[in-house]
This record gives C-alpha cells, sequence and structure tokens, in this order.
C-alpha cells in the first residue's frame, strides 16, 4: 500500500482523500456494478462527475460501471458491447435501475474472411487479445457513425479495437468536447492516440478502485 500510494499522495497531498474510498473497494463483495461506478482512477471519476450534466449526449465502448454512473448523469447514452453473456448482465443493471435514456447495442465481432484486413491498413478494426485474433470489430467499430457529426459531448473508450473506434470517434464530437480513452498508458493505442494531435490532453495516472495497481485514464479536448 505504501509503494502504490506514497510517490502519488507526494504530488499532491490532497490525493490521500482517496484511500479510504480504495480501501472500502477492496473489501468482498464489492464490484464496479454494484457501487455503480466506473473502473478508472479516482481523479478521473472525480473529472468525469464535474464535466457531465443532464443536456449531454454521450457515447461509450465497453459497457460495465460507467455504463451505470454515466447514464443516471445525462440526457443520453449509447453504449455498445461485445460480449454477449456481459451483455446480458449489463442489461439487468439497467433495467433496474430503469435508465430509459440509455440506448444498450449489442455488436458482436465477425469472422474474418478477408485477408485484405491484414494488410496493415488502418483502421484494421482487431483486437490485440489472443481469441479474437481471427475476428474483425469493424461493425462494432462503426456504430457512432450512426450519429451526425460533432453530436457527441464525451465518448469514452473502453473496448475493443481502440485504435479504430479513436478513428471513428474523430468527427463524432463537438467541438469543446471530449475523448476519455482508458489504459491509455498502453502503447498497442498510439496509432490511435495519434489522430489526437493538437487536441489538449490531460492523463489521470493513479490509483483506481477495486485493483491494486496504478493504472492511466487520459482525456483529450477537441
Amino acid at each position: 500500500m505504501i509503494t502504490l500510494w506514497l510517490p502519488f499522495v507526494l504530488r499532491n497531498p490532497r490525493r490521500i482523500r482517496f484511500i479510504f474510498p480504495w480501501l472500502s473497494s477492496l473489501k468482498k463483495g464489492k464490484s464496479p456494478l454494484q457501487d455503480r461506478l466506473p473502473l478508472i482512477p479516482f481523479e478521473a471519476k472525480e473529472w468525469l462527475e464535474s464535466f457531465l450534466t443532464k443536456n449531454m449526449n454521450v457515447f461509450e465502448w465497453g459497457s460495465g460501471g460507467s455504463t451505470l454512473f454515466i447514464a443516471k448523469r445525462i440526457k443520453k447514452l449509447i453504449s455498445v458491447e461485445h460480449d454477449l453473456e456481459w451483455y446480458i448482465t449489463i442489461s439487468k443493471f439497467i433495467k433496474e435501475d430503469d435508465l430509459s435514456n440509455c440506448k444498450y447495442i449489442f455488436k458482436k465481432p465477425e469472422s474474418l474472411n478477408n485477408d485484405s484486413f491484414k494488410s496493415g491498413n488502418f483502421p484494421n478494426y482487431f483486437s490485440n487479445v489472443e481469441r479474437y485474433k481471427d475476428l474483425t470489430f469493424e461493425d462494432y467499430c462503426k456504430t457512432i457513425e450512426s450519429y451526425p457529426d460533432n453530436f457527441f459531448d464525451l465518448v469514452f473508450v473502453d473496448g475493443r479495437a481502440r485504435p479504430s473506434c479513436i478513428f471513428h470517434a474523430l468527427n463524432k464530437i463537438r467541438p469543446g468536447g471530449f475523448l476519455m480513452l482508458d489504459d491509455s498508458e498502453r502503447k498497442q493505442y498510439s496509432q490511435g492516440t495519434a489522430l489526437l494531435k493538437g487536441w489538449e490532453q490531460k492523463d489521470f495516472l493513479g490509483p483506481r478502485p477495486y485493483k491494486k495497481q496504478l493504472h492511466q485514464t487520459s482525456i483529450w479536448r477537441k
């Protein structure tokens, strides 16, 4: 605990306020779904909470506690999920919380039938997870194309094929709106984050609830 928290708190002593919520989150039975919280660093969650308002439209790739957290704070949430079992689980929570403003979409990956997709062109719609190596997430990534340009106040990228999701999100975020990327420290997302050059960037690096390691989530302002 000392190794994890000391450098984080020394850079900003006010961060000590997160220690007790973090300890509480590690208790048996606690989870992002049960607590209706996003699995992101505490400071990123605080930013998200301060940013969201009831007149906003938000798009999300990858569902979970973030879906329940965001939907109750905004006008409209579009959330896309690729895993059927997880989709069924989250659907039950959405119904339980009566989140009628959440449009929840299931888009499973499809078999890769065309070798041209493997040519290295971008976007390529691949996930770097081994079990998805012969699948394409093209329809999943392109779900956002159903919405007008400059429509979303925030796009949260936290699912599969994230660089390709970023590519399709660019025109859909309003000027002054934000793209949020979870696990932004991962080098495999650099092809996507390179597209955000010129956007104002802020990184949230630190502990997150339910986990015992540092983690980074970043935002870019259009």
